[in-house]
C-alpha cells in the first residue's frame, strides 16, 4: 500500500463528514438558543452520519469497479480495505443501534422524515452509473446531511417539522452542503478526464452561479436580521457567506490543486464558517471568549424573541 500523506487520512476513514456535522451542530445549537439536548446526541449524529458515509464509499467502490468508473483515492483505499472497513461499519451500526435506543421516542419520531433522502440517496446511487455529476443524487446527499444535521437540535425548539424543514438557516444550509457535493463529483469527473472540456466549464459556471445565488440570499437575510432577529442569525448567514466564499475560490482556482487535495479543501470549506462564526458571537458579546455556550447575561427578552416565549 503507497505512503499516503497524513492530511489525506481524515477523508479516506470517513472522518471528515462527522465533523462537519458536529460543528454545523453547535452552530445551530448557538442559533436556535438550545441549552440542552441529551449528552449521547453528538455522539448519535457523528456514528450515523460516518456510518453511512462508509457504506456510501464501500457501495461506491463496487460500481465504480464493476462499471469501469472513476477511481479516486477514497476508492482505492476502500478496495484494499474492504473487509476491515465492513467490521468497522458493522461495528459502527451496533453503536447507532445502542445510541438511538436511549434517545427520546419523541425525537427518534421528529427525526423519521429524514430518512426519506438517506433512503433515495442510496437508491439513486445504486442505478447511478458512477460517471459524472449526478446533480439529483447530490441534491438529496446535501437534503439529508442538513436536515439530519440539525433535526436534534431543532427537536428541543418543541416546533412542528415543518418549521424545520421551511427554516431559513436549515434552507442556506442545505444550498451550501448540495453545491459543496456537487463541486466535489464535478472536480472527481475533471480530473478523471470523464467530461469533456465544454462540460466542465459548464459545470464550473453554474457552480460559481449556485454560489452567488446563495451569496446573496445570506446577504438579505443577515441585513433583514440587523431589524428582526438576535445577532446571531446575522452571524450565522455572514458564516455561510464564507463557506460559500470558500468553495467559489476553489472553483476558480481549482487548476492548481490535485483532485486528492481538492475533496479535502472541500471539507475545510464547509469548517472554515465555525471559527468565523464563533469570533463573530464573541466580538457581538453573545459569548464569552473560551466559552462554548451563551452569555447567561443575555436579556430574557431576546431569548424570547427566538424561542417564542413570552
Amino acid at each position: 500500500m503507497a505512503r499516503r500523506p497524513l492530511w489525506i487520512w481524515p477523508n479516506l476513514l470517513s472522518l471528515d463528514a462527522p465533523l462537519v456535522a458536529l460543528a454545523w451542530f453547535w452552530m445551530f445549537k448557538q442559533v436556535w438558543l438550545v441549552k440542552y439536548h441529551q449528552p449521547s446526541l453528538p455522539w448519535f449524529l457523528a456514528l450515523t452520519v460516518w456510518c453511512i458515509y462508509v457504506a456510501d464509499r464501500l457501495m461506491d467502490e463496487r460500481l465504480a469497479e464493476l462499471e469501469a468508473g472513476r477511481t479516486t483515492a477514497r476508492h482505492r483505499f476502500h478496495r484494499q480495505l474492504r473487509n476491515p472497513m465492513k467490521i468497522g461499519l458493522l461495528i459502527g451500526s451496533l453503536g447507532v443501534f445502542f445510541l438511538m435506543a436511549i434517545q427520546s421516542r419523541g425525537l427518534l419520531l421528529y427525526g423519521m422524515p429524514v430518512l426519506l433522502p438517506v433512503a433515495a440517496y442510496f437508491a439513486v446511487s445504486f442505478y447511478d452509473a458512477g460517471r459524472g455529476v449526478s446533480w439529483f443524487k447530490n441534491i438529496l446527499a446535501g437534503t439529508a446531511f442538513a436536515y439530519g444535521t440539525t433535526v436534534g437540535v431543532h427537536f428541543r425548539r418543541e416546533r412542528s417539522i415543518w418549521d424545520l424543514a421551511l427554516s431559513p438557516e436549515v434552507v442556506v444550509f442545505a444550498g451550501l452542503c448540495m453545491i459543496n457535493m456537487i463541486a466535489i463529483d464535478h472536480w472527481e469527473a475533471s480530473s478523471g478526464d470523464d467530461e469533456e472540456e465544454e462540460t466542465s466549464e459548464f459545470h464550473k459556471t453554474v457552480l460559481l452561479i449556485l454560489l452567488l445565488v446563495l451569496v446573496g440570499a445570506c446577504y438579505w437575510l443577515a441585513l433583514r436580521a440587523e431589524d428582526f432577529t438576535l445577532q446571531t442569525h446575522k452571524a450565522f448567514y455572514l458564516s455561510v457567506m464564507v463557506g460559500a466564499g470558500c468553495l467559489a475560490f476553489l472553483a476558480l482556482l481549482r487548476h492548481l490543486f490535485s483532485s486528492e487535495s481538492l475533496r479535502v479543501l472541500a471539507d475545510v470549506a464547509m469548517l472554515v464558517p465555525l471559527p468565523f462564526f464563533y469570533w463573530l458571537l464573541v466580538d457581538y458579546g453573545i459569548i464569552e471568549f473560551g466559552k462554548l455556550g451563551w452569555n447567561l447575561n443575555q436579556p430574557d427578552s431576546a431569548v424570547a424573541e427566538i424561542t417564542g416565549g413570552g
